[in-house]
């Protein structure tokens, strides 16, 4: 339902006090006042704003006389509308100041909200507040209306009404239209407004008459990552990766590939249900975040990483507050993956909690399970004994994937992409990544990436030469992977899979899988390669 409409609804209810939460005021007034001169809106209801600094302001006389010339306080403001015996809509700004200072005014509006239904004519109070934060003794009399981002009609006659009047989208081609309101969605009207403007000035610097273009809408996306960031609690990926980044996870490739046909207007008009999301479940270093990147680059869709940290960050009250902004941004730019990383850290608390994170996992929850926009969520997670069962349930994931050991053909996969970042070309004659993948037994991707890392200090150092097979072998020497050390966990992890609560990411067999318990410590190479000193360690 639109802002109006729900507004509307209240109001033909009898529902005396609304509050409206926005950080976008003028923007509300707007949507108020357009409202106030629709069909339907009550003859003779006048509309009025009050503040502290321009007192009342008329936007729609009512029939019955109101002395909006006359000053009113934070003592006599409700009052004054109690006693007025005409029919309108007054408007408050800041009000919320005033009750958390006076909670004299707080009574006062309490008493209202319950009098006035039952009053003729009718008297109505919106509220308009930046935040949530109704006091507690208002909850259950006062509805919140939250005034959403601009969706992307919106947004068009925003971009109209900033460039359309200085001549910069005069010819442009409407496939350009679309992505620079594409690129601006998820921002508010002021913010959309202020890079619109950045745009028109990027476009006609030394050239007069200039149209805007697609190095505009890059520079929309650049500032809309700037203002996301600064919002605490989200940070949007503008250029993501593609699946060649990824060695191995061939099941779970697969599956990305099949779903990224969803989003065509075939499948809409098939019928094709969107990706809601994923569950990632592996030890550290398996590629879970890489794999939410990809989802994004493979499915052409922007990729937001919410910080559960920052959701958690600042004063009471805040945490809820930010995990519904951070929910509302996501919606407005949809389609889009939203990456949540190493949930379980975020709601570990939240188990037996009846607290903030036990609120804020119970608000994501429900919204993972009723969201309309195509929102998929990719969350990942190290350690599933910290999350609370009903989280990773069907109708919230589409499904869950676990991310085992990388096998030995994943590693030798896993080898070839990170040496061809490396720009190294014709990797299958240069190098015996069979036998570097068989000495990396129980080795995760992340520490592959180290090993490749490590091999290119001795040939840099030795007249900045390629780097060989010996170099990646003898920097295996030096480490120990962390499976070793996290055994029983994979173990407990693997059983998802024997259990079907989870399903392989890789197509590997019984016979292919890295055995933890006999995860080689000493690996002796053959004549033919560099030496190593033995060592024993136990599991």
């Amino acid at each position: 339902m639109f802002f109006q409409d729900e507004l509307k609804l209240h109001l033909d209810a009898r529902i005396a006090v609304v509050n409206v939460v926005t950080t976008e005021e003028g923007r509300a007034l707007r949507e108020i006042m357009e409202l106030a001169s629709r069909p339907g809106w009550p003859e003779g209801e006048g509309l009025y704003t009050w503040d502290i600094g321009d007192q009342f302001v008329c936007f729609r006389k009512a029939r019955e006389p109101f002395d909006d010339k006359r000053e009113a306080t934070t003592d006599t403001i409700l009052r004054m509308i109690r006693d007025y015996k005409g029919s309108a809509t007054f408007i408050l700004k800041d009000f919320h100041q005033i009750w958390e200072a006076k909670r004299g005014a707080l009574r006062s509006l309490r008493n209202l909200a319950a009098q006035l239904p039952e009053t003729q004519p009718r008297k109505n109070i919106i509220i308009i507040t930046p935040e949530y934060c109704l006091p507690l003794e208002l909850k259950h009399d006062v509805p919140v209306l939250e005034l959403a981002k601009p969706n992307a009609e919106e947004m068009d006659a925003l971009l109209e009404r900033t460039a359309g009047a200085s001549g910069a989208l005069a010819q442009v081609e409407p496939a350009l239209r679309v992505k620079l309101v594409v690129a601006a969605l998820g921002l508010t009207s002021t913010q959309a407004e202020r890079v619109f403007r950045k745009a028109v000035v990027t476009a006609s610097r030394g050239r007069a008459g200039a149209r805007l273009d697609e190095r505009c809408a890059d520079l929309i996306t650049e500032e809309k990552c700037a203002i996301i960031r600064e919002s605490g609690a989200l940070e949007l990926y503008p250029y993501v990766e593609n699946a060649d980044r990824i060695g191995g996870l061939d099941e779970l490739k697969s599956w990305l590939e099949l779903r990224r046909m969803a989003f065509s207007e075939e499948a809409r008009n098939y019928g094709l249900s969107k990706p809601r999301g994923v569950a990632l479940i592996g030890i550290t270093g398996t590629g879970k975040s890489l794999t939410a990147k990809v989802a994004a680059g493979m499915w052409s869709q922007p990729l937001l990483r919410l910080d559960m940290g920052a959701v958690f960050g600042g004063v009471l009250g805040a945490s809820e507050k930010n995990m519904r902004e951070a929910m509302q941004i996501a919606e407005v730019i949809a389609p889009c993956v939203l990456w949540v990383d190493e949930i379980e850290k975020a709601f570990a608390g939240s188990i037996g909690d009846s607290g903030t994170a036990a609120r804020v996992l119970a608000t994501f929850l429900t919204w993972m399970q009723e969201k309309q926009a195509p929102v998929s969520v990719f969350a990942t997670a190290n350690n599933i004994r910290h999350l609370p069962p009903e989280f990773l349930r069907k109708g919230r994931f589409d499904e869950v994937f676990f991310l085992d050991l990388p096998t030995l053909h994943e590693r030798e996969e896993i080898l070839e992409v990170l040496l061809r970042q490396n720009r190294i070309t014709d990797i299958r004659n240069k190098f015996d990544l069979p036998r570097v993948a068989r000495e990396t037994e129980g080795f995760v991707g992340a520490e592959l990436e180290a090993v490749v890392n490590a091999a290119q200090f001795p040939a840099f150092i030795d007249g900045g030469r390629e780097i060989e097979t010996a170099d990646l072998l003898n920097a295996v020497s030096t480490m120990v992977p962390l499976a070793k050390s996290h055994r029983e966990h994979i173990e407990e992890l693997r059983k998802l899979v024997l259990f079907g609560q989870a399903r392989n990411a890789s197509r590997s067999t019984k016979v292919e899988e890295v055995n933890i318990e006999n995860l080689r410590d000493n690996r002796v190479p053959d004549e033919s390669g560099p030496r190593k000193p033995e060592r024993k360690m136990d599991l």
